[in-house]
């Protein structure tokens, strides 16, 4: 016979096996704990922020950093007509990072330093956005943990005019091989 394939075999059944393969991609989910944080009021002095945000990630390593913003009257960044003067982020405390459950690789500190400059933004606001700091887990292969970051702001200004203030804090991570 002409163009057979293969040979034809009598047998009444028949199997094979296939190896398969699946790769699970790395991934990584960042939540606010709350959508707002009220960091109290102050006449003069110090307002910490102390926000909870929930980390998720199925490697052990994750790299952090924040994102801060000055707080501004009316929660309006740029936009006051009166030339009202932010509630300065104090950037000499740095983000604390504060997951429980994982430390700093290497024993290093959990103190992300801020620069004394704007050079990022959230959402229109000018931001100040730390250096990275990784943290591995003590979780077998995942990281999935409860991070507070603390910032500080610090108002010196004593005619600050009185209104409610607003700015915004981000954490951001990146998972690590």
């Amino acid at each position: 016979m002409a163009g057979l394939a293969g040979a034809a075999l009598a047998d009444l059944d028949g199997s094979a096996v296939v190896a398969v393969h699946a790769k699970v991609t790395a991934n990584i989910a960042v939540t606010p704990q709350a959508p707002v944080v009220d960091v109290g009021s102050v006449q003069i002095g110090d307002l910490w922020g102390r926000i909870g945000f929930l980390v998720h990630a199925n490697t052990q390593a994750v790299k952090m950093w924040v994102t801060a913003t000055d707080l501004w009257k009316g929660d309006i960044p740029h936009s006051n007509p009166l030339g009202v003067p932010p509630i300065p982020l104090y950037t000499g405390a740095g983000a604390k990072i504060e997951p429980s459950g994982a430390s700093p690789l290497g024993g290093g500190s959990n103190v992300a330093d801020l620069p004394s400059m704007h050079n990022s933004s959230i959402a229109g606001f000018p931001a100040y956005q730390s250096t990275q700091i990784t943290f591995e887990s003590m979780d077998n292969g995942t990281f999935s943990h409860p991070v507070l970051v603390t910032v500080l702001w610090k108002l010196e200004n004593n005619e600050q005019p009185m209104g409610d203030y607003g700015g915004r804090v981000m954490l951001s991570a990146m998972v690590m091989p």
